[in-house]
Order: structure tokens, then C-alpha cells, then sequence
């Protein structure tokens, strides 16, 4: 058994400020968790596992057409020195914009096929906030996206795909693909009901009946492409009108859903105000200036608002301020200096802040374990109450983590402010159950239908009541 393993990954906000150029992009043969488990079960069955280029860049704006084009090159050339493969497995997001192509992930999956034969086994390990196209469908076999939103089943999927790759490279499956469009867009997130009892229940139909696998495709709400949607897709072991009828029945559970399958967005100033008569710690969490939806993370909105109204017991991270940053670095740990923080990526960032910061702590290496992501240097600097943890490289707040490696200590705060919209509550739950999920102003704005679309369908929920017909 030969075995390939590669794959190009960013998500794209059609409105984000912030390039997808080559630099922005981590290029090597990066051990994901994808990558790991086939090398991993490779080297214990007696396979050959190839390694091919993994590129992977965070959310940001529309990837240049030339520096798509240059990695999916890099990536069939790594395809075709790699051959003869019985199995292709690709690490994508799904939520990719390129100029020039609304759908890189379905042209990748066609070249690569177009590389290896109608013959050979082609599967992808999938975000759910992606896209589905025709083009996806018929390049490849098998699209297994991850089931949780927070995404805590990375690795899980990873060894579903594989496994279900080499049960039809051995020719013990037939796997067909049936999907349905569910003619919306919307947030699920599989931590609350309802979708905790549905995802488990997808889990339970697997199995079962000829179902092999089955997937929600969410969507990614801030594309402007015509392919934005909600999908589901049924895998059948060779049964795709089962399929069709169970993808559809499904479907449209989800579209009865529809504004109830998220936690509530709470206006800013109402969030303020929830927070003042509270002892904590609180989580206010930042929707809008996300950095994994594509956002700056170096917005201050909530900060400013919290200050206007009286309160300082604040911890704030990780704000992306790579000059900030660069000058408590040079000021070096318990130095006091005037700091200029934030709002400096664009209008939508607010004003700076200015502080008179004492430099509590430094760390040149912030690589968070629990995620496995590298932070890259960051800082911890204090202005009376408030902690706030710098970072130079644009990432989201997932754990607590790189606080307490600072030595920020969140228990003794009445709020913590985190630039992320909802991959913190794996982590954060365990310290406090508390969390309001901010309606502040950012790139990544909750009443995500005021942005200026110019491409989406307008056929779907929540742009019309109806999708369906009166």
C-alpha cells in the first residue's frame, strides 16, 4: 500500500483586511494530525507513506492568484513524483477563495485526479466551515469533515478517513457521496443543543444501513462566492438513493434549526453592562475581531467600552500588536513605559489605547501544547488591574494556556476578554461557565448580512424566509 499525504489550507474572509500572500502561508511537510496518524499506522502495517507539501496560512483575505496557483503546482508535483499511489489524502480547509477561483479545493481535487486515474483513491479531511461544490463531489471519494464545532475531532477524523480510504482501496466499500443543499447559512455549534443530540446521532446512524460516514457542511458565512452554504453529506456504501433521502432528511432537520443552533449575540453595551454587577471571572468573547474568522485581533472596542464604564479588573488576550509587542520586548520585564495598544489594522480595529504599562513578563517561544500551535514570542503588561497578553502572530484565543504560562492569574479577574467566537469554550469551561459572546464592532460583525455582498445567493435563509417555496 502506497500511501500520499499533503494538502493547502486557509479559510477566506472576503472582507478582511489582512493578505493571504506566500508569507502568510506555514510551508513544509507539517505533522498535523492527518499527516501523524497515516505515518503512524504507515510504519505499523508496512506501508509507504509519502509526504508531500502541507501549506497552511490563517483566515484572512482572498489568496492571490499566483500564490494558489504556485502551491497547488508545488503540491501535484509532489503528487506525481509520488507515484504509483493507491491512496491520496489531503488536508484542506474548504473554505478557500483564490482570485480567480471561487472553489481552489474542487479544482485541486480534479488535477490531482486528472494526475492519478479514475482508479485511485482521493479523499479529503475537512473544516465543516467550508464550502461544497459539484466540483468537490466528483474529485474526489471520500469528504470527511470535522463533526464539532468547536472543532475538538481533528485527529478523530483524521483516522475516519484513512480508514475508510483503505477499506475501499482493499475493495471492502464502494463509497458514493450523496449530498443535500439545505438553502442557508447559519452557526452550529455541536457544544448545546440542539445540535449536541444531533451530532450524536449522526454518530449512532454510522454504521448502520450502508452508512459509512455523514457530515454537516456549515458553511463560511463571510464568502462572498456563490457556493456559500449549508450542506449534508451522506456517504453510502453503494447506496446513493438512500443516501439522497437520508442527506435530505437531515437537511431539513437542520433548516428547522435555523437562529437557534448558537449562543445568543449580545450587544456590547448590554454585554458591559451584564458584567458591572458581577463578581466573575466572566468570559467576554469577541466575536467580531476574530482572528479565526479573518479578523486583525488587535480591535479594542471592548476594552474601551469596559474602561468607559468603571471597570479595570480586566484580562484581554491575545491582542496582535506586533509593535506593541517589539517595544516591551526591547523595554525588557519590569520596565514601565507609555504603550500605544490596538487599533491599528483598520477602521474597523478602534482607536488605540493608551497605557502606562509595567512589563510583567516575556516568553520567546509561546507554543501552546493542549492546541499545538506556536505563538511565536508574546508579552504580558499590566496597566493598574489590567493584564493584557501581547502577540505578534495573528492566532485566536483558544486556551488559557499562554496566561498562565505568563503568569497572568484570570481566576482573580472579574472579566476576560478573549478574541475568539466560540473554540474557547473547550478550554475556558473549566474555569469559568460564564461567557457572553460580544455584538461589537469588527471585520467579523454578528448581523453578518449587512456586509457588502456582491456574489452570494440570495435564495437562501436568512436572506429570505422562504427558501423553500410559500
Amino acid at each position: 500500500m502506497r500511501l500520499f499525504t499533503g494538502g493547502i489550507s486557509t479559510e477566506t474572509n472576503s472582507f478582511s483586511p489582512l493578505p493571504t500572500g506566500l508569507s502568510a502561508f506555514r510551508i513544509g511537510d507539517a505533522d498535523n494530525s492527518l499527516v501523524r496518524h497515516a505515518a503512524e499506522e504507515s510504519k505499523a502495517r508496512g506501508w509507504t507513506h509519502i509526504r508531500g507539501m502541507v501549506a497552511e496560512a490563517h483566515p484572512g483575505a482572498v489568496t492571490p492568484r499566483a500564490v494558489y496557483e504556485e502551491l497547488r503546482e508545488r503540491l501535484i508535483a509532489d503528487v506525481s513524483a509520488a507515484l504509483p499511489l493507491d491512496i491520496v489524502l489531503v488536508d484542506v480547509h474548504g473554505g478557500m477563495v483564490a482570485d480567480g477561483y471561487d472553489d481552489p479545493e474542487g479544482d485541486l481535487f480534479e488535477r490531482i485526479r486528472s494526475v492519478c486515474g479514475p482508479t485511485m483513491v482521493i479523499g479529503a479531511r475537512l473544516d465543516p466551515h467550508s464550502h461544497l461544490s459539484p466540483a468537490m463531489l466528483a474529485g474526489a471519494d471520500l469528504l470527511c469533515f470535522y463533526k464539532e464545532n468547536p472543532h475538538i475531532d481533528m485527529a478523530a477524523r483524521a483516522k475516519d478517513l484513512l480508514r475508510l480510504a483503505v477499506d475501499t482501496a482493499q475493495g471492502r466499500i464502494r463509497p458514493v457521496m450523496s449530498s443535500f443543499d439545505c438553502r442557508m447559512s447559519d452557526v452550529f455549534q455541536t457544544n448545546r443543543e440542539p445540535m449536541k443530540s444531533f451530532v450524536g446521532r449522526l454518530r449512532e446512524m454510522e454504521g448502520k444501513d450502508s452508512i459509512l460516514d455523514i457530515s454537516v457542511v456549515h458553511g463560511f458565512r463571510r464568502a462572498d462566492v456563490p457556493i456559500m452554504g449549508t450542506h449534508v453529506i451522506v456517504i453510502t456504501d453503494n447506496q446513493p438513493e438512500a443516501g439522497a433521502r437520508i442527506a435530505e432528511s437531515l437537511g431539513h432537520e437542520l433548516f428547522a434549526m435555523r437562529g437557534n443552533a448558537a449562543a445568543p449575540y449580545v450587544p456590547l453595551a448590554e454585554a458591559v453592562e451584564r458584567v458591572a454587577g458581577l463578581a466573575g471571572p466572566t468570559i467576554l468573547a469577541d466575536l467580531a475581531d476574530n482572528p479565526g474568522g479573518g479578523s486583525p485581533g488587535d480591535g479594542t472596542c471592548i476594552l474601551k467600552a469596559l474602561f468607559d464604564r468603571g471597570i479595570t479588573n480586566v484580562a484581554i488576550g491575545y491582542m496582535v500588536d506586533p509593535l506593541a509587542l517589539d517595544f516591551a520586548r526591547q523595554a525588557g520585564v519590569g520596565a514601565t513605559l507609555p504603550l500605544r495598544i490596538g487599533g491599528k489594522a483598520c477602521k474597523l480595529s478602534g482607536e488605540p489605547i493608551d497605557l502606562l504599562v509595567t512589563v510583567r513578563a516575556i516568553r520567546e517561544q509561546g507554543r501552546l501544547d493542549s492546541v499545538n500551535v506556536d505563538m511565536g514570542p508574546c508579552a504580558w503588561v499590566s496597566a493598574k488591574e489590567t493584564d493584557i497578553v501581547l502577540i505578534g502572530v495573528r492566532l485566536q484565543t483558544y486556551t488559557p494556556e499562554l496566561f498562565e504560562r505568563l503568569g497572568v492569574d484570570l481566576s482573580s479577574k472579574q472579566v476576560i476578554v478573549v478574541k475568539s467566537a466560540q473554540h474557547y469554550r473547550a478550554w475556558f469551561g473549566q474555569l469559568t461557565e460564564g461567557d457572553i459572546v460580544v455584538d461589537a464592532p469588527g471585520v467579523c460583525t454578528a448581523d453578518w448580512r449587512n456586509l457588502p455582498f456582491q456574489r452570494v445567493r440570495r435564495d437562501i435563509w436568512p436572506f429570505t424566509e422562504q427558501p423553500w417555496g410559500a
